[in-house]
């Protein structure tokens, strides 16, 4: 009896061992493909960031909600001293319909200030566009964080009070 009971507890401390060992790997396991997927992560923002990236919110309505504005960059990694075409897009608000003749500005500011307005380029108080859709180029002199900032001034022909969109990336 007692030889039995013996090899009872012997078994199921084997047993209680081997769950221990197959937990322990799978832990170890669990904590390896952990440390890749954060790696992975990791680095890939740390990639996206380093090559300036716009925000990947790049479809949003104007402050007063008048528009609906839709911003991409070309080529998409945006660098210094590398012309960026940037190709913007107004849309009814709620749908996916061009919304045509829109009186707007395309300003690039850094740290809160302008550097650039495409209106005041060509001395003109705003700009218009008859297709609801422009492309303007630019180039980013240096690396830091900037913002694009879209005002509409007024739509169809109708003045409105100024609205904006805005759209902050980072080029290195």
């Amino acid at each position: 009896m007692v030889f039995v009971f013996n090899s009872l507890i012997n078994k199921y401390i084997y047993s209680v061992t081997l769950r221990l060992i197959m937990i322990q790997k799978h832990s170890i396991s669990f904590v390896i493909i952990g440390f890749f997927l954060t790696i992975s992560f990791l680095g890939s923002a740390f990639v996206v960031d380093s090559f300036g990236v716009m925000d990947q919110n790049l479809f949003q309505s104007t402050t007063g909600g008048a528009l609906d504005v839709n911003i991409t960059s070309s080529p998409e990694a945006i660098s210094k001293n590398k012309e960026v075409k940037f190709k913007i897009n107004f849309f009814e608000p709620g749908t996916d319909k061009i919304q045509v003749h829109v009186d707007y500005d395309f300003q690039v500011l850094k740290n809160g200030t302008e550097i650039f307005s495409a209106a005041k380029q060509i001395n003109q108080p705003l700009l218009h566009t008859a297709e609801g859709s422009v492309t303007i180029p630019f180039t980013f002199s240096s690396p830091g964080g900037y913002s694009i900032k879209i005002p509409v001034f007024g739509i169809n022909f109708i003045p409105i009070n100024p609205e904006y969109a805005e759209f902050k990336f980072v080029t290195k």
